[in-house]
């Protein structure tokens, strides 16, 4: 039997051996590791509160989880400068030294279409960034990054997943640029009626000025991450119909106040010289487009159990790492699943499992036919085939991405599988649990029913340096994700995972 290190604390009195292989034919039954137990704090201060020292076929895997050298810098660094705020600072200043360049010298009788033009550019850089062509566009270009890169490149690399930090960070700057230009307008308009001058279409420039600024900034406020983990349905709400209501109205007032400034110009060759004319046009396109593509498929439902079920769409074809948007009220609500492919990529499947009124509603009623629109979105996870090896971590239904993810990149990268879930076998059935030992025969599944909740953080760093891993992804919920993520960057271990505030 091994020697366990001293900083384990034992509360059991023996450990039993595993074989080092794993039978095929055994595939539905879960490997239950026994675990010994220490103490410790919250994961953000990290001396674990639980954690898990798992022996498989006698070999014990690494040590104690490594101190940072600091407390307070990692905080900062991988919190407050992350990958996502960083793009947020770098638009939003960039917007920020603009705004003050046209605010202070730049006064040539043209600071409000300078302003304007401001403003539709950075709408247009929020839409086109979420765009999913886009999106796919990004992956498939990084993802092409060599594994004989530096890891310190590929390191960064895989952050193009945080990508929402140029929505949010475009979005607000948009914001700050119509205040500015609601400011500039109405001081116009109102100096002017002041000294005795009737301008143009002054009523309908000012009562089109303001209303996209209410909207705008509605939907920056319930787009705060509190607020919209609170309110959420308020926050879809105000996205999408703030967000229509707001690109219309600007297209109101962009034709009003052309023509009230145009002089002798044809209407329809000014709007032409204008840049913002070409900026909403684009935008206008880029939120019909996917709309374009709204129908109603056929849905398979498999219930696996009270607590997870299978949706098969036999006429959706996705691509490598992909997932898409379902809804059964297109205008109210969308819910976003990474698929299982069926194998040429011509059908596949999404793994549900309860994690509110909606999803409960589908296991327990089984939808028949769901609302898809626009093309498939590629994920987190396909830029993982840039590191050599990596750990994938899957908690409760996240296991459903990391499958789509492992059943196609084939022998591009090693991994080890690490899924953490109750009840497995009873919850996912027998032919999730073939496909989670096909794709890794040595995964390391961990039924928490029995052994309760682990320190993943603590299992995923032995496996980390067990493999020699590059890099570890996590696919789980928002707290799990960041805290896991945290944990481990925090010491200097590349990780990633979904970004829940984009």
């Amino acid at each position: 039997m091994a020697e366990f290190p001293s900083y384990l604390n034992n509360d059991k009195s023996e450990l039993p051996s595993y074989n080092h292989g794993y039978d095929m034919s055994r595939a539905h039954e879960v490997l239950d590791y026994e675990h010994r137990r220490y103490r410790a704090t919250s994961i953000f201060s990290r001396n674990p509160v639980l954690s898990y020292d798992i022996e498989k076929g006698g070999e014990l895997y690494a040590g104690p989880f490594p101190q940072r050298g600091s407390s307070m810098w990692p905080k900062v660094r991988y919190t407050f400068l992350s990958a996502y705020r960083r793009l947020f600072s770098l638009i939003f200043l960039g917007n920020l030294a603009g705004l003050l360049y046209i605010c202070f010298t730049f006064n040539d009788g043209n600071r409000t279409a300078n302003l304007s033009t401001a403003v539709s550019a950075n709408l247009l850089v929020a839409v086109l960034i979420r765009q999913d062509f886009i999106v796919n566009a990004l992956f498939s270009i990084f993802a092409t990054t060599p594994q004989w890169f530096p890891l310190r490149i590929r390191r960064a690399i895989a952050k193009i997943y945080e990508y929402g930090g140029v929505h949010t960070g475009a979005a607000v700057g948009a914001t700050m640029w119509y205040i500015f230009l609601t400011e500039e307008i109405t001081r116009t308009y109102v100096t002017a009626y002041r000294n005795g001058v009737r301008l143009q279409h002054m009523v309908a420039v000012l009562t089109l000025t303001w209303i996209p600024m209410v909207l705008l900034l509605l939907i920056v406020i319930f787009a705060i991450p509190a607020l919209r983990r609170r309110f959420h349905d308020h926050f879809e709400a105000s996205h999408r119909f703030g967000g229509w209501l707001s690109i219309a109205v600007i297209w109101a007032q962009a034709v009003v106040l052309t023509d009230a400034t145009r002089g002798l110009k044809l209407l329809g060759i000014a709007l032409a010289q204008s840049p913002s004319f070409w900026f909403l046009l684009v935008i206008t396109i880029c939120i019909i487009v996917p709309w374009l593509r709204l129908r109603k498929v056929v849905v398979r439902p498999q219930r696996l159990s009270n607590h997870a079920t299978r949706l098969w769409f036999d006429t959706v074809k996705i691509g490598f790492c992909q997932g898409f948007a379902v809804s059964d009220s297109p205008l109210f609500e969308w819910h976003t699943f990474a698929s299982l492919p069926e194998p040429g990529y011509n059908s596949c499947s999404l793994l549900v499992s309860n994690a509110g009124d909606w999803t409960k509603q589908q296991i327990n009623q089984g939808p028949h036919k769901l609302w898809i629109r626009g093309i498939p979105r590629t994920g987190v996870l396909r830029i993982a085939p840039i590191f050599k090896c990596a750990i994938m971590i899957a908690t409760g239904s996240g296991i459903g991405p990391q499958l789509s993810f492992l059943m196609g990149c084939g022998q591009s990268l090693r991994y080890r599988l690490l899924w953490s879930t109750r009840s497995p076998l009873e919850t996912y059935g027998e032919e999730i649990m073939s496909l989670v030992h096909k794709v890794d025969p040595e995964a390391v599944v961990i039924d928490t029913k029995k052994t309760g909740r682990p320190d993943i953080v603590q299992i995923a760093y032995e496996l980390y340096v067990k493999m020699e891993a590059e890099a570890v992804f996590v696919i789980s919920n928002q707290k799990i994700t960041r805290e896991t993520v945290y944990a481990l960057e925090s010491r200097g271990i590349p990780a990633y995972g979904p970004v829940f505030d984009s």
